[in-house]
């Protein structure tokens, strides 16, 4: 791989030390965060819902919880969880759970016990979930019921404590009946409020949250992150999303998992931390469910994947919402096409901000959030990130120079633990002084605007020329027959890689013909497709990521 750099790697590097986009903040933003050494996420939330003990925290189908409704039901958990459970400081207890109350409730309480949690995904298959229990051996799991016969298929789950939550059977449908030795939700709340408080210490450097990476591209990694970590994380976010999207007492559309780290730093614990009412909506998938819940309220804003925004638009009555309360739609999870984020700003009137980050930071380490917006860019770096870009084949030659192509490199008080059990993949990743390695292509204009260009390892290369899927993706999901399309690479024998595109079809009518004579305007020969392939639906992960690998491993 060519990458140009600066005749003097020093200089580049001492360029992106200076961080020169924080030029581009705004008056009120500072470049760095202010966060004290033993600073806790469980003081952050108890100090919330004490401050904002009236407000409105969670909504589901009408039934509300207030903040210090939350602040009761989570000590009197946390009871439960250390007087009849007897989970220990360290222990781990797994979440099977979609965004209902149940979540917040156990997180709360799970942090109050000195207890790290780790989240799955509630469309995980039992044996997706094997891996996990065999490598974390969590004491216990709080599981939604009908999701529960999955989870005890699961080879290993039979000696974890059984917490299980219901809600409504129209969300989910009616669960079997549980086992003689689960205890339900409720009950166990009941039970914990005639138990003695719990007194424990938690410090910043505590483990608080295991979290399993999205694995689109190969085996998944448990991410260990300390209540440091994610509190420095959470600063971030409280200085930079407050003026774009809700204050106290404002609500917003919770679509995006609470088991994603983007649905748990930006929804479930950023708005928390700021007394905002979360409407919950437990499955992402349930476009309908959201334009109902929509309707009549003043949502603020609304944080999802490019794909479900996608969905959202193409759903029923969405277009004729009142969209006067909405301060911004936010995007995560994967680089946003250009025709997506303009039908949404055309059609709400409201824009449509991206931001960067992954689940090795907890959060979002930059975006479009009080800066100038950049056509393609993801945005600028946050306060007390910082950045650098190496050449992937090359690294120890030293930062490439600015505009150059480059792995971004990240650094800051906000990056993982590391990887839990894996000392190889985290003496790969991490750098002896602290840089994290994000198999992510890109590069940093003279501003310090950030533009991404995929995956190093999804990157085609036809005959010695770098193709990134996501710059074809952007140009061909522009057709207006399309409404969705990935690109990835094939073999061939002249030009060792070509593109192949599979396309979902929005106008029934789109041909190949129309798609190869779309490219043959819009990209450069070396870009134009080998293979033009049309499915229903693209392959997806739970939280709407493309399935990518599936795709190119589809027989030819």
């Amino acid at each position: 791989m060519n990458l140009g750099r600066l005749d003097a790697a020093a200089d580049a590097a001492a360029w992106y030390a200076s961080r020169p986009w924080t030029a581009r903040y705004p008056d009120n933003l500072p470049r760095d965060i202010r966060v004290g050494p033993d600073e806790t996420m469980l003081a952050l939330l108890q100090d919330a819902c004490a401050r904002h003990a009236d407000l409105v925290a969670f909504e589901l189908d009408g039934k509300t919880l207030t903040y210090a409704d939350w602040a009761r039901q989570a000590d009197a958990l946390a009871r439960f969880f250390v007087h009849e459970w007897k989970l220990e400081p360290g222990d781990r207890v797994l979440f099977l759970l979609p965004n209902v109350p149940a979540f917040p409730i156990a997180l709360l309480a799970a942090w109050t016990a000195g207890v790290a949690v780790m989240p799955v995904y509630i469309a995980a298959t039992s044996q997706e979930m094997e891996g996990p229990i065999r490598a974390i051996a969590p004491k216990a799991v709080v599981g939604l019921d009908v999701l529960m016969p999955t989870l005890r298929a699961a080879r290993g789950s039979e000696a974890m404590k059984q917490l299980v939550v219901t809600v409504a059977p129209d969300l989910f449908g009616v669960a079997a009946p549980a086992p003689a030795d689960a205890v339900a939700f409720d009950a166990a709340l009941a039970r914990g409020m005639r138990l003695p408080p719990v007194q424990r210490d938690v410090h910043a450097n505590d483990l608080a949250l295991m979290s399993y990476t999205g694995g689109t591209t190969g085996v998944s990694k448990a991410v260990r992150t300390t209540h440091a970590n994610m509190r420095a994380g959470i600063e971030i976010l409280r200085l930079t999303m407050e003026e774009h999207t809700c204050r106290a007492g404002g609500l917003v559309a919770s679509v995006h998992p609470f088991s994603h780290a983007a649905g748990m730093s930006v929804n479930l614990l950023q708005y928390s931390s700021r007394g905002v009412t979360q409407l919950l909506f437990p499955r992402m998938i349930d476009a309908e469910r959201v334009v109902a819940g929509w309707r009549g309220r003043p949502i603020n804003s609304i944080l999802a994947g490019p794909a479900f925004h996608n969905r959202l638009m193409a759903t029923p009555g969405f277009a004729e919402l009142d969209f006067s309360a909405l301060r911004s739609g936010l995007v995560g999870g994967m680089p946003l096409r250009a025709d997506i984020r303009d039908r949404f700003e055309q059609i709400t009137g409201k824009p449509l901000l991206q931001g960067y980050g992954l689940t090795e930071t907890s959060v979002p380490i930059a975006g479009e959030l009080g800066f100038e917006r950049r056509l393609g860019s993801v945005g600028f770096p946050f306060p007390s990130v910082e950045v650098t870009m190496r050449d992937p084949d090359a690294p120890d030659l030293g930062a490439v120079a600015p505009g150059r192509i480059g792995e971004v490199w990240l650094r800051g008080l906000f990056m993982m633990a590391g990887y839990d059990q894996r000392p190889d993949e985290n003496a790969r990743a991490i750098t002896a002084d602290g840089w994290f390695r994000t198999g992510d292509l890109g590069r940093m204009e003279p501003d310090g605007a950030l533009y991404l260009l995929g995956r190093i390892k999804d990157m085609i290369n036809v005959d010695g020329a770098n193709v990134y899927p996501a710059a074809i993706e952007d140009v061909v999901g522009a057709h207006p027959g399309i409404a969705d399309v990935c690109a990835v690479g094939m073999p061939d024998e002249e030009d060792g890689e070509r593109v192949r595109l599979f396309i979902v079809r929005r106008d029934p009518s789109l041909d190949e013909d129309a798609v190869r004579a779309w490219c043959l305007e819009k990209l450069s020969h070396f870009k134009q497709p080998k293979r033009v392939e049309f499915l229903d639906a693209l392959p997806r992960s739970a939280v709407d990521k493309l399935l990518r690998r599936e795709l190119a491993e589809r027989p030819l």
